[in-house]
């Protein structure tokens, strides 16, 4: 049904009854009441709701309160404000898109050079051949019961030897993504505010906003967060605060040890479980920092194979606090159980083989070499990128739509930099994956930054015409 054609209750009776279903007289309590209201169908699709200033009076509360909450519920795609015409109820069958995911990578099929995909070289991942025939050697691996421990014990044991904190439990999922889901879904409710890093990774600002959650933007240096925006942030009382240790997408930034202590100190005065997502994991140059060495009671860290070892075995491990773990886990006994013990397996003698250790170890030294290569080549035309290592580039640029359309007309893709921006604001940017240039192609290597200058200085183009 559409938004035009559904019958509108009258005024009255809709702020009778909103009013009669908020407990809790805060933002978050009117936002959830309201979802509740919808959930259960006693407000449907087209239903006017009352006016902030008429909810407001018959709460007796002040109409921000009730603003506030408003835009909590247009933020989840609950309701729908039409100007004048008032504020309304709109579907909540179908999710919304993700749109700053869907919007940060090109056709995969384009010719030319795709700098915008944030994945490995596949090249440069360790050889699964090898392991995977040992590995089916060994039939046990998958006749085991459905009951088991998720986790395989060899794989158990060679994760808590490396982790940078004692985890309290420890588990594995379906990658970094999969476990920064299944966190969300566990922590975050409708109104709750969260910190994350300021530009920071599109599917989170995704799950977050979906979640309806009041996302708070946290400054960036080049050591990682500025702990004054921490301290601000932390005014707000978060209920979590994401971060990303290492290698920070987009901007490759690495927390150092003396920032990580910092932090650690402005977050021990709250309440907010912090979230580490070390996405690039084995291939960062970075040392292995985190909140957790300093507060492990409230920490949960991800730690991802899959730019190291391969984006298609899936895995990725999470630590860290029992009160956070220990449901993730019981509620993937209700969906996919375990993460493939197959590909576990396979895991550990990637993880244990010499030759495996050394490919890895020759990726993440070839990583540096291509993102130094690319950060150098671009100062030395005075175009301004972050310094960082990992496989990403995050360069700045006079306009953002006119980098990007002088960029295609040379052949090469790189991501827009707005899919990250949690707030707007500052210099436009894009980010550029240096991962997958090779620095033994002096040729690709120079048509590459020369284009990236050029467009770092395009002017922008009159829109529409």
């Amino acid at each position: 049904m559409s938004l035009g054609a559904a019958p509108e209750r009258a005024a009255e009776p809709v702020v009778g009854l909103v009013a009669g279903a908020v407990q809790d007289r805060s933002p978050k309590g009117i936002a959830a009441a309201v979802h509740r209201l919808i959930r259960a169908g006693r407000l449907g699709t087209g239903d006017r709701l009352p006016t902030v200033r008429d909810l407001a009076k018959e709460l007796g509360i002040s109409p921000a309160t009730v603003s506030e909450a408003w835009q909590a519920l247009a933020a989840v795609g609950a309701i729908q404000a039409r100007g004048r015409a008032g504020t309304f109820v709109r579907t909540t069958m179908e999710p919304t898109r993700p749109s700053r995911y869907l919007g940060i990578g090109g056709d995969p099929l384009a010719e030319g050079i795709n700098l915008s995909t944030g994945t490995p070289d596949p090249a440069l991942l360790p050889p699964l051949r090898d392991a995977l025939e040992r590995v089916l050697a060994r039939s046990a691996v998958w006749t085991t019961s459905y009951l088991d421990d998720p986790v395989l014990p060899e794989l158990d044991a060679i994760l808590r030897a490396g982790w940078p904190f004692e985890p309290a439990r420890l588990t594995v999922v379906d990658g970094a993504l999969d476990a920064l889901s299944r966190i969300v879904d566990q922590v975050v409710r409708l109104g709750d505010r969260v910190a994350m890093e300021n530009p920071g990774f599109p599917p989170l600002i995704d799950l977050l906003e979906r979640s309806g959650a009041e996302v708070i933007p946290l400054a960036m240096d080049d050591s990682g967060v500025v702990p004054e925006s921490l301290a601000a942030a932390l005014l707000l009382e978060p209920v979590a605060v994401f971060l990303q240790p290492r290698a920070q997408n987009p901007t490759g930034t690495s927390m150092s040890t003396s920032r990580c202590a910092e932090l650690a100190a402005l977050l021990s005065t709250g309440r907010a479980l912090i979230v580490e997502d070390d996405h690039s994991g084995d291939i960062a140059t970075g040392e292995d920092v985190s909140i957790g060495r300093h507060l492990p009671e409230r920490t949960v860290h991800i730690r991802s194979y899959s730019k190291s070892h391969g984006p298609d075995l899936r895995i990725a491990a999470v630590g860290g606090v029992a009160d956070v773990v220990d449901p993730m886990v019981s509620r993937r006994m209700l969906g996919p159980g375990w993460t493939s013990r197959l590909l576990q397996a396979v895991l550990v003698e990637l993880l244990t083989d010499p030759a495996a250790v050394a490919a890895v170890t020759r990726a993440r030294s070839r990583y540096a070499m291509r993102s130094l290569a690319v950060r150098a080549g671009l100062a030395g035309e005075s175009v301004v990128s972050t310094t960082g290592e990992g496989i990403n580039a995050w360069v700045e640029v006079r306009d953002e739509r006119a980098a990007l359309i002088y960029l295609a007309a040379q052949g090469i893709r790189v991501s827009p930099g707005s899919p990250f921006m949690v707030a707007p604001g500052g210099s436009a940017h894009v980010r550029v994956t240096t991962g997958v240039l090779d620095e033994l192609d002096p040729d690709q290597l120079q048509h590459v930054i020369g284009a990236l200058a050029r467009a770092a200085a395009a002017e922008p183009t009159l829109r529409g015409v």
